[in-house]
């Protein structure tokens, strides 16, 4: 019987879970490690870089950020579950000193001290953060974002994920 109980109140809070994350502008969809390593190879990543991946997810963006091209690197997620995961991958792939992940809403998230941003979100998210990465972001900043475009933006680059999905590049106006 107490199986039964604990059962039910398991399946009752991933409904819960799953209906909230219905709610948000944009679902978790794990990309594959060679996109990620093409998302950061395109947006030109280097240990004097910091990246923020918004809507980090499980965290693997930050992780191979920090791990593979030496960046420092910070992902904001809204889902706390996520949260604790990506926390974990940071942890366990030994780049705390450079990584971190914080509990928070991307859209009020501080992008000033950002020279990479990673977007995969949405269509509506992008529309949504192109104000806040114009007023933010430096000149020469890169913002990468999988799947979708910015609208209205044009990209300094158009690379391809390893499923043929493209991938957009732009680089903040007033580059050297």
């Amino acid at each position: 019987m107490a199986a039964l109980i604990v059962g039910i109140a398991l399946a009752v809070t991933s409904l819960l879970w799953l209906g909230w994350n219905l709610t948000l502008d944009a679902l978790w969809q794990p990309t594959d490690r060679v996109t990620v390593r093409r998302i950061l190879l395109l947006g030109g990543v280097g240990p004097n870089d910091h990246v923020v991946d918004l809507g980090c997810g499980d965290g693997r963006i930050v992780v191979a950020a920090a791990r593979d091209f030496g960046a420092r690197a910070t992902g904001i997620e809204i889902d706390p579950c996520r949260v604790v995961w990506a926390r974990a991958a940071v942890l366990l792939a030994g780049v705390r000193g450079r990584a971190r992940i914080r509990h928070g809403n991307m859209y009020a998230h501080d992008l000033s001290d950002a020279s990479v941003v990673v977007l995969f979100l949405s269509a509506t998210s992008n529309f949504k953060l192109q104000e806040t990465l114009r007023a933010q972001l430096a000149p020469g900043a890169r913002v990468v974002s999988y799947y979708h475009p910015i609208w209205g933006w044009e990209p300094d680059l158009i690379g391809e994920a390893r499923d043929g999905y493209p991938i957009y590049v732009y680089c903040m106006a007033g580059a050297a």
